[in-house]
């Protein structure tokens, strides 16, 4: 699965980065066409939650990215992204990360654990936990 990592200079970004001790602040998943991204995406206005995004907009929206491959346990992560399309942006797991504590709902998403959740390489009780560099760590 191709996972594109992101990062722009906004507060929002070198807070997310700081918090997480992250290079990146945002993560999505390539779509096998190479057109879209599926990602969980944090906006009080406008769309948010998981959706379909085409790539083009998706890199204007950063200043760096680095496209990298995690291997699924599964050829099911696809679908898996897919079926989670129209769910809701998970904001209390931003602060289950920040207070170390499982403060997440499990009908939302932030970006990294839905490809967490999708890649099937982590512990499901343990997928709120996991932050944008830890998708790093294990990308080639």
């Amino acid at each position: 699965m191709k996972i594109i990592f992101a990062r722009n200079r906004s507060i929002a970004s070198f807070l997310i980065r700081l918090v997480t001790w992250s290079r990146w602040h945002h993560c999505s998943v390539i779509m096998p066409c190479g057109l879209t991204v599926i990602e969980s995406r944090g906006s009080l206005f406008g769309k948010g939650g998981v959706i379909e995004t085409p790539i083009a907009e998706f890199k204007k929206r950063y200043s760096t990215i680095q496209i990298a491959e995690i291997d699924c346990i599964d050829d099911q992560g696809y679908d898996f992204l897919r079926s989670q399309l129209g769910k809701k942006y998970d904001f209390l797991a931003i602060f289950g990360i920040l207070f170390r504590s499982g403060w997440d709902n499990h009908n939302r998403w932030i970006c990294s654990e839905l490809i967490a959740g999708a890649t099937g390489r982590f512990r499901k009780s343990r997928v709120s936990r996991v932050t944008p560099e830890h998708l790093w760590m294990i990308s080639k």
